[in-house]
């Protein structure tokens, strides 16, 4: 079996984590009804940032890539001329992307953005350094092939030269929320201080919104592709990379407004799949409070239900199953109960096997 999907189920408190242009949370029409939504991209920037903050394998994504490499030729040659190494990073660059806003004007970003790692951005400003011709291909050891965890997990894509994308080995989906949601308008003012003020009160008044709600999402792990994709997978590191990136995608959430709100919580359940073909579940008809209130209950029941109904479909489409969390009821998902350290643990066993 080549995928293992996490399941996580989370009680998102009062907040605004992911936003859109007019500052409302973002939200989708599922099932007939409005639903709270946390989108992939927003999910996976949280991931990303958090797993590179600790593990150090960074990246850098930027409309100003060019830029960023003849700055590093610089520091390694402080001799050269900056406009010959502007050129020469440019036309690097410009060979991986197209520039979506047309010619670049002299110190302007190109207004296409791309991602590349920090090795990566070494090898050409290396070569932009020492004058070296070389070919956007030369940046790789082969294409598709990164010595990013984070590329190679979320995959890229250079619209210029596409031969040299990076294939993505994890998918990720929206988390949304599995009932009705409610958007909440919250009035607001701030405090003119100033003692001398010809009148007090408020200096400022504004509305902000919010919404609450259990979230489902999902994130898929293809082996094979990750054993493609990541030059990482036999190094000495590779298990500490790998369990940093797992503890991410577990834990972290968008994070829109997270000082004006406590939007953090345990997860109610994480469920573990190894699977032959990649399934999620849905919540397309919308939950119902339990007798007491609150979505966490009968959430947890609910998709404790239909791992039970895929596994009366299917039970071959099945192999190893982990289930960890801070609900009541962890024992009806027919799979081995542990906590978030074994979820993990078990993950990296199964990517590296």
């Amino acid at each position: 079996m080549n995928n293992l999907t996490l399941h996580v189920l989370n009680t998102v408190p009062f907040s605004n984590l992911n936003r859109d242009d007019t500052g409302t949370p973002k939200r989708a029409v599922v099932g007939g009804v409005l639903r709270g939504m946390l989108s992939s991209q927003s999910i996976k920037r949280a991931a990303r940032s958090d797993y590179e903050a600790r593990s150090l394998d960074k990246s850098i994504r930027s409309v100003n890539l060019g830029g960023i490499i003849a700055d590093r030729a610089l520091e390694i040659n402080p001799g050269l001329d900056p406009k010959a190494a502007a050129a020469a990073a440019k036309k690097l660059v410009s060979a991986l992307v197209k520039n979506a806003g047309g010619e670049e004007k002299e110190g302007k970003e190109s207004g296409t953005s791309s991602w590349l790692s920090l090795e990566e951005i070494e090898t050409a400003a290396a070569a932009v350094a020492t004058g070296a011709e070389q070919g956007p291909a030369d940046l790789f050891s082969e294409p598709g092939v990164t010595g990013s965890l984070s590329i190679a997990a979320f995959g890229r894509m250079f619209a210029a030269n596409p031969n040299l994308n990076t294939a993505a080995a994890i998918a990720v989906s929206p988390a949304m929320s599995v009932h009705k949601a409610v958007i909440e308008t919250d009035y607001f003012s701030t405090v003119n201080e100033d003692p001398k003020a010809e009148h007090g009160g408020a200096g400022f008044l504004g509305v902000a919104s919010y919404t609450s709600g259990v979230f489902y999402r999902s994130v898929t792990i293809d082996r094979e592709q990750l054993k493609r994709c990541w030059t990482g997978i036999t190094a000495d590191t590779a298990r500490a990379q790998l369990e940093l990136m797992v503890e991410a995608l577990i834990y972290k959430l968008p994070s829109g407004k997270k000082n004006a709100t406590a939007p953090y919580v345990a997860p109610l359940v994480v469920l573990a799949e190894e699977q032959s073909y990649r399934l999620a579940y849905d919540f397309e008809t919308p939950v119902l409070p339990g007798s007491d209130g609150g979505y966490g209950d009968p959430a947890v029941r609910r998709l404790a239900e239909q791992r039970e109904a895929a596994l009366e479909f299917d039970k071959g489409n099945f192999g190893i199953a982990l289930a960890a969390g801070t609900a009541a009821g962890l024992e009806n998902f027919s799979a081995e109960t542990t906590g978030v350290d074994g979820i993990v643990t078990a993950v990296v066993d199964w990517i590296l096997q």
